[in-house]
Order: C-alpha cells, then sequence, then structure tokens
C-alpha cells in the first residue's frame, strides 16, 4: 500500500499522541571545521587569528533572533566548532576579520555531517572549497538540472523538432529519481523528488504520488507533497481526501514552520475550488493560531483573493498595447482562454519558468489556449533586452500603456510572477502565485475540455 493512503490511516493515532504531550522543537547538531588564510598580498604576517566565522538565526520578520554557530580561526586559519539547528537548509555564514565583514558563504546544515570550509582572504567566493555528504550531493544534482536545462533551452530555440524534444523531456524524471534514489536524505535528494513532480504531474500522476511519499517526512518534501498531492487527489478522489492528505502531511511533520505553510496550501485549496465560505472559516482559524506580523500579511492578502479574486467571479477590467501596437482589453480576450501573466521580466522566477511557459503554450495553444504577458519592469529597454536572447510568441504589454499600481492592486499582485487562468467567458479559473504555476497543467486539461463542449453544443 502506497505511503500517500497509509499516512491517512495514521492520522487518528498520531493526532492523539499530539494532544496528550506537546512535541518540543527538535535541536540537530553539524561539526564544521576548515582553514581561512589570508593572501600574502594583503597580509604576509602567517598570523591568520582572530577571524570570526558566524550563522546568524534568521527569524520569520528578517531579524537575526540568535546564533547558530560560532568560532574563531587560530594563528594558522584553522578553526572548528558545532552548529545547532532545527532544520536542514541552506544558511548564511558571515566571515568576520577585525570587525568587518569580508565574505558570506550559502553552507547546507544536516544532522549528521560533517563540513570542511578552505578559502583565502579576500575573495572568499572565489577560493572557498566545500566538502560534506550534502555538498557531493548538491553537486550531483546541479550537474543534472544544468543538463536538463540545456534540453530546455534547445527545445525553446527550435533546435529539436516537437518528437524528439518530447522524447528527451520523458527521460528525465527517471534521471532525477536516479540522483534522489543514490542521494537518499539529502537536501538534493528533495530538490531532485521536486523536479521528478513537476516533470510526472499531470502525466503519470501515480508514479509522482510514489516518488514522493519516498521522500516524507523530509520538511521540503512535505511542502512538494502540499503542492502536488492535493491536486492529484483532489481531482482524483475529491476535495475531502485531498483535505485529508494535507491534515495527515501537518501530523508528519515536526517543523511548525512547514505545518503552517501546509494549512496555507490547504486554504488556498478551498479558494481555489470556489469552497470560499469553507475557505474563509479555515482562514479565521489560521488567524487565531498564527499571530506574526508575516502571518498576519498572508491572511491579508487571502482574505483579498477570497473577497475579490475567486474563482468564478469575472477577471477585472484592463486595458493595455502590446509591442505590436494592438490595442487589448479584458473584453476582447473574451472568446479563448488565456493566461495573463504579471511580472518583471527580469525577475529570477519568471525567466526560470519561460522555457516551461514556452513549452506549455506551443501545445496548449492547438486547443484556442492564448497568452498575455503585462511586464512590470521600470523600462521598455529592459523587456526589449529580454526578448533580444528569448522568442516572443505572444503578445507582451509595452511599457507605458498601462497603470502600473492600478495592474497591481486589482490583481493583488504580492509576489511575482503572478498569473491568472482565465476562461473563454473572461471568467477566472484560478490565480497562480510565483512557484505555483506548475499546477496550471489539470486546470488547463478542464478549461479548455468545458471550452470545447460548449462549441460542440
Amino acid at each position: 500500500m502506497k505511503f500517500h493512503f497509509k499516512v491517512v490511516f495514521v492520522l487518528l493515532a498520531v493526532a492523539i499522541v499530539s494532544c496528550s504531550s506537546k512535541k518540543e522543537k527538535e535541536t540537530k547538531s553539524m561539526f564544521i571545521k576548515g582553514k581561512i588564510t589570508v593572501a600574502d598580498s594583503v597580509d604576509s604576517s602567517g598570523d591568520y587569528s582572530g577571524i570570526e566565522l558566524l550563522i546568524p538565526r534568521i527569524d520569520s520578520e528578517g531579524t537575526v533572533s540568535d546564533t547558530l554557530f560560532f568560532a574563531e580561526t587560530e594563528k594558522s586559519g584553522e578553526f572548528e566548532g558545532t552548529a545547532s539547528f532545527e532544520t536542514k537548509s541552506y544558511y548564511a555564514l558571515v566571515i568576520n576579520r577585525n570587525g568587518n565583514s569580508i565574505g558570506q558563504l550559502n553552507v547546507i546544515l544536516a544532522e549528521d555531517d560533517t563540513l570542511n570550509i578552505k578559502a583565502e582572504l579576500p575573495g572568499v567566493a572565489k577560493t572557498v572549497s566545500m566538502q560534506s555528504k550534502e555538498y557531493e550531493a548538491m553537486k550531483v544534482f546541479e550537474r543534472t538540472n544544468r543538463a536538463f536545462q540545456r534540453v530546455l533551452a534547445a527545445g525553446n530555440k527550435g533546435v529539436l523538432s516537437d518528437s524528439v524534444f518530447q522524447a528527451e523531456i520523458n527521460k528525465w524524471p527517471d534521471l532525477f529519481w536516479e540522483v534522489a534514489e543514490k542521494n537518499k536524505e539529502t537536501l538534493a535528494a528533495s530538490l531532485a523528488i521536486e523536479k521528478v513532480a513537476q516533470l510526472l504531474n499531470g502525466w503519470k500522476n501515480e508514479v509522482m504520488m510514489e516518488r514522493i511519499d519516498a521522500g516524507l517526512p523530509a520538511d521540503y518534501v512535505v511542502g512538494v507533497a502540499a503542492r502536488y498531492g492535493k491536486i492529484y487527489l483532489a481531482d482524483e478522489k475529491g476535495l475531502d481526501a485531498a483535505s485529508t492528505y494535507l491534515d495527515s502531511l501537518i501530523q508528519i511533520s515536526d517543523n511548525e514552520r512547514v505545518k503552517e505553510l501546509v494549512l496555507r496550501n490547504k486554504i488556498e485549496m478551498y479558494f481555489d475550488s470556489s469552497r470560499v465560505q469553507s475557505a474563509k472559516k479555515m482562514l479565521q482559524e489560521y488567524e487565531k493560531t498564527y499571530t506574526k506580523p508575516i502571518s498576519k500579511q498572508w491572511a491579508n492578502n487571502i482574505r483579498y483573493d477570497l473577497n475579490y479574486l475567486a474563482p468564478g467571479v469575472n477577471v477585472p477590467p484592463f486595458s493595455l498595447v502590446t509591442l505590436n501596437g494592438d490595442t487589448i482589453t479584458a473584453e476582447t480576450m473574451k472568446g479563448n482562454a488565456y493566461i495573463l501573466e504579471i511580472s518583471p521580466l527580469a525577475n529570477q522566477q519568471y525567466m526560470a519558468d519561460y522555457d516551461r511557459t514556452m513549452v506549455i503554450y506551443e501545445i496548449y495553444k492547438n486547443y484556442g489556449l492564448k497568452l498575455l504577458t503585462i511586464p512590470l519592469d521600470q523600462s521598455q529597454v529592459t523587456v526589449d533586452a529580454f526578448f533580444e536572447e528569448r522568442r516572443k510568441a505572444w503578445p507582451v504589454a509595452k511599457i507605458g500603456s498601462f497603470d502600473v499600481q492600478s495592474i497591481i492592486e486589482k490583481f493583488n499582485v504580492t509576489q511575482v510572477p503572478t498569473r491568472f487562468l482565465v476562461d473563454q467567458n473572461g471568467v477566472l479559473v484560478r490565480k497562480y502565485d510565483n512557484r505555483e504555476f506548475s499546477e496550471v497543467i489539470q486546470a488547463l486539461n478542464r478549461t479548455l475540455k468545458n471550452k470545447n463542449n460548449e462549441s460542440i453544443n
């Protein structure tokens, strides 16, 4: 029996245990050692003592609340110490000398691992070498992902035929899964499982769920399960099954931040499914439990969406002129299902999504899908530069032809990219914030199927 069904059955037992004794946050530890030297051109004394290395704890408000690691080099430049932390993740390691911050590294803290750092000042980023189980695994993942990105780029440029490109894409779930299998319980494995889920989503859903389940209960994979598992189960078994699945993810995680994010997913799922009143009730309970400013800000944003951008309401009115000189409004877009995307083109996530967006567009344009981009960049020069290296396959608004502040307010743009799927009647199907766009496939299939059925009738 697969884990995503098992986990539902153990939910009641886990809930009873958690009620009887509230679990304390578990502190993990990791040994860090290494050597930091200084170039002779800067300091020829050979005394490298007093260089400080620290990892601050950054809370959800972005302020330093504690120190997870601190060490000071000896004369030889050698140092060692133990980091204490709660979650396996990337952390910022700051290097100070003589009271000045002279470098920063991103390090992976993971239990039962040892990190060895060697670097020379100045120019830490160029001279650093790091060794650990996590870093060796991450090298494998990054190498695999770079190869995958090259395939996507080749497909985007038309170097590969459609059939060859599709055959190439179909290989990559297994290649990423191989990375996860050979590097179990690492952050790289979790990232690889996320890639597998992205590629199998809407194609081989059962296999996708098996791969996700294999990575649970890792914090990052819980987030992946919340994003992709809820969609699959909602489509196949209904909203109640998806809701129970999300509840089970909350119970198996011992990370309060992860629990909160899964609960947000649950509220958003009810919102996306047009169960607005249920979503509002859950939001009220959420606000009683999570009272930090960042939680309140999220609650305010989702409340606006629940009131004005819920599935089933008309898309807010807009008017703009494209780079080709055509005037487009919400009214002129009626008759076709379309994706409206709002983002600076220079945004890193937007650029990372572009190849995948192109693939989605090329596939679904044959079924009547349109796409429209409203760039939030400050200069038309930035937009023009973006398309010097990329093909422009759909209409893009010209900077200055629309009111930026009005667009941001009407569409409640709090994260970028923000995208909307709109049906042929100008009615909102769903809003996608930031990385949620990977969930668009199922909604597209339903929307375009409904359009075709209307055409037949």
